[in-house]
């Protein structure tokens, strides 16, 4: 059986949705290492948070974002390399944030966590569309 392709406004939602999960879950675990285990500071707390989110972004969005995503086992490997490679963009995005926020601005750390808010989302939506998961083929579906 074909499943019929996922519209653009449909992912976009779903991606809302698992992203914004995600984040909570990366913002609680923030806020969690900083007040329960300040010595590791913001930075580190940062760094700590994307680890502990990662597991649960890949399979949040394999599940529910990208669902149509081939499952044939080489791809699938291949598949979990390019997230990595692609979260590892994203973790010298928030770290590298946070870093700015508090050491170099000397704000709070959650002015650190709303810039991952607004820095990352967009970005990873179109690198997972086209690369990671490799759904991407906007030209040949519909909008609505």
């Amino acid at each position: 059986m074909t499943q019929t392709p996922m519209r653009p406004v449909e992912r976009i939602f779903r991606y809302g949705i698992s992203g914004g999960a995600i984040a909570l879950l990366f913002s609680v675990s923030i806020i969690g290492l900083v007040r329960f285990l300040p010595a590791v500071g913001p930075v580190g707390a940062s760094l700590i948070a994307f680890c502990i989110a990662q597991p649960f972004a890949y399979a949040t969005h394999r599940m529910v974002t990208y669902p149509d995503a081939s499952s044939a086992p080489d791809e699938k490997s291949a598949r979990r390399v390019r997230f990595v490679i692609t979260n590892l963009g994203g973790l010298v995005v928030a770290t590298g944030g946070m870093a700015l926020v508090t050491r170099v601005l000397h704000s709070s750390y959650l002015w650190g966590i709303a810039l991952n808010w607004v820095c990352i989302p967009g970005i990873n939506f179109l690198i997972y569309l086209y690369w990671v998961f490799n759904v991407g083929s906007w030209s040949k579906r519909k909008i609505l």
